[in-house]
């Protein structure tokens, strides 16, 4: 008879035997057994903490404003670079300083927050600065100045910043540094133009006010920057045009005079003498008459430079509404959990196992 050898295979340190998992998990399943009153406290424990948290540290309701906009540049208009370039100013502005990221910056930056804060705006049918509004309805007085008795009634009496005292730029200051971080602006995509500005706030009517009324300052600055150099240009020639004017206006004067005299008095000397004025007042005529055009082509091209802000998507209405989660109700429930869970496992560790009583 042939003999069957059948080799076993021993199983290697690292793994374990079909028996050895069923007694882990019967190990397991006795540990939760006799822990699960601990297994249960614990979670409901750390969700009543993390309730409790929730309802005393409680946020009010944000809502989320938002407009999307295209910045498109202006041209400058053809001809007007030699007129620039006769008074040493050149006939483009400098783009690079409103370009990409510099432009998002600027946004936010302090002169343009500090010039829209302090804009008269129409609040339910009644003129007020903003930054009073921003003051009653942003929440400020209950989250920065709630230990700050003297701020709960402050208001700004002016909205010329140079007139402000210390004590209203300290508080100017606050409000931009707040307002900034209340502030988002970013592209939609990459492959597109579109610019968002949006915003957080807990009062309806402020975040709304707060994104149009931004979006036009930043029009207005961004104009004043960008138009500088043609409006220095435009000045320079309206002055040399209301002198010219001048100038011409006592020149026909005395021209009126000499022709007068002339034709009471029959002598060579004072039609030469009329000539000449006549000459002279004809010529101040062509110069007052060119620096007029140019003063107007400089109109046209200050309008031509203006960047044009289209408005692509105003704000919605009504607002939509971000209310705070129970966070810390969920985190207070795991932290439960998991603290009932590694005490169970340390207890079933360290208590002995009971001894086999031997037969």
């Amino acid at each position: 008879m042939a003999t069957t050898t059948q080799t076993l295979h021993p199983i290697p340190d690292d793994e374990l035997s079909p028996k050895e998992v069923v007694e882990k998990v019967l190990v397991v399943k006795t540990a939760i057994f006799k822990n699960w009153k601990m297994i249960l406290l614990l979670p409901i424990v750390g969700f009543g903490i993390g309730y409790a948290m929730d309802t005393y540290l409680k946020k009010p309701n944000t809502y989320e404003a938002n407009v999307v906009f295209n910045l498109g540049g202006g041209s400058q208009a053809s001809g007007l670079g030699d007129v620039a370039g006769l008074l040493g100013l050149g006939n483009a502005p400098d783009a690079n300083i409103f370009t990409g990221e510099n432009f998002f910056y600027f946004v936010k930056s302090r002169p343009v927050l500090e010039r829209n804060l302090l804009k008269e705006v129409e609040i339910h049918g009644k003129k007020e600065i903003f930054a009073n509004f921003y003051i009653d309805s942003s929440g400020i007085k209950t989250s920065d100045w709630e230990e700050r008795p003297d701020l709960q009634k402050f208001h700004f009496q002016s909205n010329d910043i140079k007139k402000l005292d210390l004590n209203s730029r300290i508080v100017l200051n606050a409000i931009v540094k707040r307002a900034a971080e209340a502030t988002d602006i970013a592209s939609l995509d990459r492959k597109s133009s579109f610019i968002a500005i949006s915003t957080k706030m807990e009062n309806e009517t402020l975040a709304g006010m707060w994104v149009t009324t931004l979006l036009k300052t930043v029009e207005e600055m961004y104009t004043e920057n960008q138009t500088q150099k043609t409006r220095k240009t435009l000045r320079l020639l309206q002055h040399r045009a209301d002198s010219l004017a001048l100038v011409l206006g006592i020149a026909e004067h005395k021209l009126a005079r000499q022709m007068d005299y002339s034709q009471q008095i029959m002598m060579p000397e004072a039609k030469v003498s009329a000539n000449s004025m006549e000459r002279k007042s004809t010529f101040l005529q062509q110069l007052y008459y060119e620096a007029m055009a140019n003063a107007e082509k400089m109109r046209v091209s200050l309008v031509r430079e203006a960047p044009l802000f289209t408005e692509i998507e105003g704000i919605k209405v009504p607002l939509d509404v971000k209310s705070e989660d129970k966070r810390n109700a969920k985190i207070g429930a795991l932290a439960g959990l998991m603290i009932a869970l590694i005490f169970t496992y340390f207890r079933t560790v360290l208590t002995p196992a009971p001894k086999e009583e031997k037969a």
